[in-house]
């Protein structure tokens, strides 16, 4: 994933092209009971979505839950790679074609994937995930704030 064009921050990674993904979304609401089939598909033929999160602090770790309705655990991964903390899955579709002709429909499918640049101040080691109802849990315990230091010239 490019580095570049980011402005970094706890809660989220966000980029020049999150504020097109959500007007994407709400242009597809729109536009989407007028025409009466989707609209702006992702490359690989599902559509678009991003799960609502939420961050909160207590207890000395910061939790991270996202809401993953319809989506099994086996599909779902958390992963950390150089202090950012991505969360990515798919919900699959349950459409059936023999279901008749759809005239609405908000529910979304298809791949996602989110990432937030975690604090200098999370124990990278003791991160924790657990999946229950459809939510996602991450645990984020805080430590030590990793602090730079000067290096002398020799």
């Amino acid at each position: 994933m490019a580095q570049m064009l980011t402005r970094t921050g706890w809660g989220s990674e966000v980029t020049p092209w999150h504020e097109f993904d959500f007007l994407s979304d709400r242009l597809r609401n729109i536009m989407e009971p007028m025409m009466g089939e989707p609209m702006l598909s992702t490359p690989r033929g599902g559509e678009a979505w991003i799960p609502a999160v939420e961050v909160t602090e207590a207890d000395g770790e910061y939790v991270l839950s996202a809401e993953l309705p319809g989506i099994a655990k086996s599909d779902v991964q958390v992963s950390i790679d150089d202090g950012v903390l991505t969360l990515r899955g798919e919900k699959k579709s349950e459409r059936k074609e023999e279901r008749g002709k759809t005239h609405y429909r908000e529910r979304r499918y298809g791949s996602f994937e989110r990432s937030f640049t975690l604090p200098r101040n999370v124990d990278v080691d003791k991160i924790k995930a657990e999946f229950k109802d459809g939510i996602v849990e991450v645990h984020l315990p805080r430590g030590e704030e990793a602090k730079g230091r000067t290096i002398d010239l020799k």
